[in-house]
């Protein structure tokens, strides 16, 4: 048979079992998935293009490494979920940056952030001011979440609901 006919077939039976066993893997947003999850897509992504080539040329050996690299990611997510120490050593834990106003510094220095990105980072929080921050942490994705001070916070209709009540009350219009 033809090279590119093997090639052909390889790739078309690998697309489609490919296409099965990542239904089968975690259902997650790229720009949310751990590093060991990036690193499995990249791996399988190999074996796949690999054995298509016919670079492995014992198609059971590529079938094998393809299974075990798509199968790991799954039992691992089940033993994560049974337990907290497999979880934070796959995800890792959120890490507290400001705590009741105040810059957790040596949490900085553990994620390997500077002042600057850290300002940066909370300016894209709509954070323009340090001290109107009360909480920030920063999530296992690398996203940074904050909760500013309760005089700081936005105005919501509920708050304008709530003055609004008052007022009527107060005049005995309601």
């Amino acid at each position: 048979m033809n090279t590119w006919l093997i090639i052909l077939l390889n790739s078309i039976i690998i697309f489609f079992l490919t296409l099965v066993l990542t239904r089968f893997m975690k259902k997650k947003n790229l720009s949310r998935s751990t590093p060991f999850d990036f690193i499995s897509y990249v791996v399988i992504a190999l074996i796949v293009t690999l054995i298509s080539l016919g670079i492995i040329t014992n198609i059971y050996f590529g079938l094998t490494a393809l299974a075990v690299w798509a199968l790991m990611p799954i039992i691992l997510d089940y033993a994560s979920m049974k337990s907290n120490w497999i979880y934070n050593i796959l995800n890792g834990k959120e890490r507290v940056l400001i705590k009741n106003g105040k810059v957790m510094e040596e949490n900085l220095a553990k994620e390997r952030m500077t002042g600057q990105e850290f300002i940066q980072e909370l300016r894209c929080q709509k954070a323009f001011n340090l001290a109107d921050v009360e909480f920030g942490i920063m999530e296992t994705t690398g996203d940074i979440n904050i909760s500013l001070k309760a005089d700081k916070k936005p105005v919501t209709s509920y708050d304008l609901g709530k003055k609004l009540h008052r007022r009527l009350n107060h005049r005995q219009l309601s």
